[in-house]
């Protein structure tokens, strides 16, 4: 039995999930049942009303014994006569089908912001998958905002869920409204910098610290064959630095042994100051490497990592998790590279 979308038209908010289950298909509306009644809950929490939402899903129909994977294949194994290829996944024409269908509804309810719940509807409509990684994510499709969450039948199985769709369902009320972000920040990024420019910018910082108590700087390295790579600077939301120490372009490094050395120097005196306050996410791993490298240990005051820990200690406590729950602009980032 074909379940199709439900709600009204237009709509603000768009619900869409990734096929019925059971109770969907039982009584011929998406997102009831058990599941439902959850997702009801936490959308009365965030101040969104179920009635002032259209809910679909991409496959309008029930897969076998409730298996996405009946459409999707996960493996080359898996892959029949059946499948076709789309985007970068072979899939049943449930899919296929379902996906054309989807887009006709969107141009037909007019969303200001589209949720999806789970890998597949985030998929079909951004490309992304692992849904874990991707959800609360600031994205856009089909020329409308979307932000993907975990399926509310997951929140059943594992309850620590739940305060993370709370939290993206938060985000989705507050981007409601308008049909664009309006938070979108301006980076003030310094990326491949000059030897002067690099000297320049933690001169200022240097200042700051001389002149002012509690200055907040945010540290971060990346490591290489054991060894530091670059090393990070944030002093605001909006500027950072980045400082390279290896490069792909020369076995012999970013810089000349007399500029490393003069860069490492200034870092030395710009973390160590008494002023200084280094934030960092895991900082032991941070302060080990520069301890065996350039034997010294930046000012640390608080680690991210263990904060998150500390006051959620069921809840994961990886930077990227951190930045989807607390970053006002966040869009997954970490597999860039």
């Amino acid at each position: 039995m074909r379940v199709k979308g439900d709600g009204p038209i237009p709509s603000r908010i768009m619900l869409v999930g990734e096929a019925p289950g059971e109770n969907e298909e039982r009584e011929g509306r998406p997102f009831v049942g058990a599941s439902g009644m959850e997702l009801n809950r936490m959308l009365h929490e965030v101040d969104i009303m179920r009635s002032e939402c259209y809910c679909t899903n991409v496959c309008k129909v029930r897969p076998p014994n409730n298996q996405i994977s009946a459409f999707v294949a996960r493996t080359k194994k898996e892959i029949t006569p059946a499948h076709t290829l789309m985007r970068d996944r072979y899939v049943t024409k449930e899919v296929t089908e379902g996906y054309v269908e989807l887009l006709t509804e969107i141009e037909m309810v007019q969303p200001n912001i589209i949720v999806t719940f789970g890998n597949l509807s985030m998929w079909a409509l951004t490309g992304n998958w692992a849904i874990l990684k991707w959800r609360g994510s600031l994205l856009e499709s089909q020329g409308r905002k979307l932000i993907p969450t975990i399926h509310p039948a997951s929140i059943l199985r594992e309850w620590s869920n739940r305060a993370i769709v709370l939290n993206d369902l938060r985000r989705v009320k507050r981007h409601m409204v308008s049909k664009t972000y309006d938070n979108i920040p301006t980076w003030n990024f310094i990326i491949r910098p000059s030897f002067e420019t690099t000297l320049k910018t933690l001169a200022a910082l240097q200042s700051d610290v001389e002149n002012c108590s509690d200055i907040w700087l945010d540290l971060d390295i990346e490591t290489r064959s054991n060894h530091i790579a670059c090393v990070g600077i944030s002093w605001s939301r909006q500027d950072a630095i980045c400082i390279p120490f290896m490069t792909t372009a020369t076995r012999e490094g970013y810089w000349t042994l007399d500029e490393e050395a003069e860069v490492v120097w200034r870092l030395y005196k710009l973390l160590t100051h008494k002023n200084a306050c280094i934030r960092w996410q895991n900082g032991l791993f941070d302060a080990q490497y520069i301890h065996k490298h350039w034997h010294f240990i930046p000012q640390g005051k608080q680690d991210t990592m263990i904060t998150q820990h500390s006051c959620f200690a069921a809840l994961p406590k990886s930077l990227a998790f951190i930045a989807s729950m607390y970053a006002d602009y966040y869009v997954f980032w970490k597999d860039d590279k």
